[in-house]
């Protein structure tokens, strides 16, 4: 099954999350130990990160990588529905 809104919530989530930890990419990348082009992509919504990945990129954040996924899940709700007709939304 494919999940058209993934690689989107994840970039959103991420980029939400390093904003209120106050972190540039740069900093967030090298605490990560990933390249920066890399996390560009991935909060660009051009790269799928590995599950090895988000667990670096929480450990950085200092967020539990449970919660980066419940986050992750309320934004792709967040996106289905604003993509729905709104007639559907009634």
């Amino acid at each position: 099954k494919l999940y058209p809104n993934l690689a989107e919530a994840i970039a959103n989530t991420l980029e939400s999350l390093r904003n209120e930890k106050e972190m540039s990419k740069s900093s967030l990348a090298d605490f990560a130990d990933i390249e920066r082009c890399y996390l560009r992509d991935i909060e660009k919504g051009n790269r799928k990160p590995t599950v090895n990945t988000i667990f670096c990129l929480c450990e950085a954040l200092q967020v539990d990588p449970i919660d980066f996924f419940k986050r992750v899940v309320g934004e792709i709700e967040r996106l289905e529905n604003k993509k729905a007709p709104q007639y559907l939304l009634r």
